[in-house]
């Protein structure tokens, strides 16, 4: 029965594949002798492909193989060199997009310039060209005229004014800075559906599939780099690999308005000069331990053994340490529908030991959380907490729920018990941040005996249906309503000294 079947479905296949050849050889030779004569698509190749005989696992070698014709150099170039073949339709065809992706940096990290100070600069016109500081008590962001005269993020204000004695500084208007990052996004979302966004100012593009959209890829990029400067008056820096690491530091290189393409395979010879530091995953902690053992650039960190890395830097950062230093990079352009985490922080002008104040600022963050799995129909299973002193000393823990939740009440009270277990040191917090991990779909059914759980849904969602329609201030939980004393408050919620942020 077996060998009737293959004699009933495989023969006819390999007949219309040969005769598919065939008819492309016959057109190729045809058009080559007559420079104008036109493509038309055959009755064969037609009813073939409208009737779906051909099947998809064959190729033209195989087929050729199958009946006993042998393989020749003319046949290959004719079904190469005809991109509208039923072999093209089919994907089959060595000239499809596989071969592009192959030859092209896919990965476009694009990271606009000073985020904070440019777009202060263009609401301030006066702004531009002059050295600017964004921040209250330290700086937040640096423009580039005075990043040259030797500012750099996180420093205090009385060393960068030392630095830099013209610096304007300027307090932040935060409430602007995530309406330009959107209209960031939506420029980029016009090249590539897939945008990933890492940060506020951060954008990981995938450009896989789109060589013939973008048939000259560097002038694609260029465009893009061209036309957010001229729509949101904000510069870009462009990187692109194979990989997000090394789009990531190669956008990073010459910034402001960087440009820098890593073609496949020279990934390794574009980071072994290059100093530890630029390598994403290793912070100053780490730089210090490698330069003590005499490891002052990648290609040096190149030679290290993987497990003397793991044995310094532990399993997981030793493997991910390893990996990076060659350009390899496993993870993907992820697209906002299917958020792997989401995250709330923000910094506390001066810093407080106010416990009831950093409850408050908790609970707010809390409901952020709350709101935002509901809303892409998600529950968390791990909640984190983390906390940063004014000494920059930083405390952080997870822990896994008792069930699945996107309730800001259930995520509230786990992010206080971890609170008390963190906040030991009388030393004022400067930073507070609430991260909910390893989501899945909310499938909830309604609790038999829980009345009490069955409520909280009802009333969670039409909290979100209210401030939908009015406004996220529209409805404030009580200590919602104590942070209004310290914040200004917007339609979309409370004006925080940095914006929160969602991953």
């Amino acid at each position: 029965m077996d060998t009737c079947v293959e004699n009933v479905f495989i023969t006819p296949a390999i007949e219309a594949i040969n005769a598919i050849q065939a008819t492309a050889e016959e057109k190729d030779r045809a058009a080559s002798s007559n420079p104008h004569h036109g493509h038309r698509e055959t009755d064969a190749e037609q009813e073939t492909v409208a009737r779906g005989d051909v099947a998809q696992g064959f190729s033209p070698e195989d087929s050729a193989a199958i009946a006993g014709s042998p393989k020749t150099p003319q046949s290959e170039t004719a079904s190469e060199k005809n991109p509208w073949s039923a072999w093209s339709w089919l994907g089959v065809c060595k000239t499809s997009s596989r071969k592009i992706s192959n030859t092209l940096p896919n990965i476009v990290h694009v990271d606009v310039d000073a985020f904070f100070a440019s777009v202060e600069q263009v609401l301030n016109p006066k702004l531009r060209g002059k050295p600017v500081l964004v921040g209250r008590g330290c700086v937040a962001s640096a423009s580039y005229e005075a990043k040259f005269l030797g500012v750099k993020t996180a420093m205090g204000f009385r060393e960068a004014l030392r630095v830099c004695p013209q610096a304007i500084v300027v307090p932040g208007q935060y409430e602007h800075y995530a309406d330009f990052a959107e209209r960031v996004r939506r420029i980029l979302e016009t090249y590539t559906p897939a945008v990933e966004t890492a940060a506020l100012d951060d954008f990981y593009l995938d450009f896989a599939g789109t060589g013939r959209l973008y048939p000259d890829y560097e002038a694609t990029l260029r465009r893009l780099q061209a036309e957010i400067r001229g729509r949101t008056g904000l510069s870009v820096s462009v990187g692109a690999a194979r990989t997000k690491v090394v789009a990531s530091i190669a956008s990073r290189l010459e910034r402001p308005r960087g440009f820098r393409m890593i073609a496949p395979g020279e990934e390794e010879n574009f980071l072994t000069p290059l100093p530890v530091e630029k390598l994403h995953g290793i912070g100053h902690v780490h730089a210090g331990a490698l330069a003590e053992r005499g490891i002052a650039t990648i290609g040096q960190l190149r030679q290290v053994p993987k497990p003397a890395l793991q044995a310094a830097f532990g399993q997981v950062i030793g493997q991910q340490i390893w990996e990076r230093a060659r350009g390899l990079d496993g993870r993907e352009v992820l697209l906002p529908s299917t958020p792997k985490s989401v995250s709330r922080e923000t910094t506390i002008e001066g810093g407080t030991i106010d416990t009831e104040f950093l409850g408050g600022l908790i609970e707010y963050l809390s409901e952020r959380i709350g709101s935002t799995l509901r809303e892409y129909g998600k529950q968390a299973r791990t909640i984190g907490l983390r906390i940063r002193y004014v000494d920059h000393f930083s405390a952080h823990q997870t822990v896994r729920l008792t069930k699945p939740t996107n309730d800001e009440r259930e995520l509230l009270a786990a992010a206080k018990d971890l609170f008390t277990k963190l906040f030991t040191r009388r030393v004022a917090v400067r930073l507070a941040g609430v991260s909910v991990h390893n989501l899945e779909t909310d499938e909830r059914q309604h609790e038999l005996f829980d009345t009490n759980a069955n409520r909280r849904w009802y009333l969670n969602r039409g909290l979100d249906s209210v401030r939908g329609r009015y406004g996220w201030n529209a409805v404030f939980y009580g200590k919602g309503l104590e942070l209004r004393e310290h914040y200004a408050t917007k339609p979309n919620g409370l004006v925080l000294s940095t914006p929160c942020l969602s991953r």
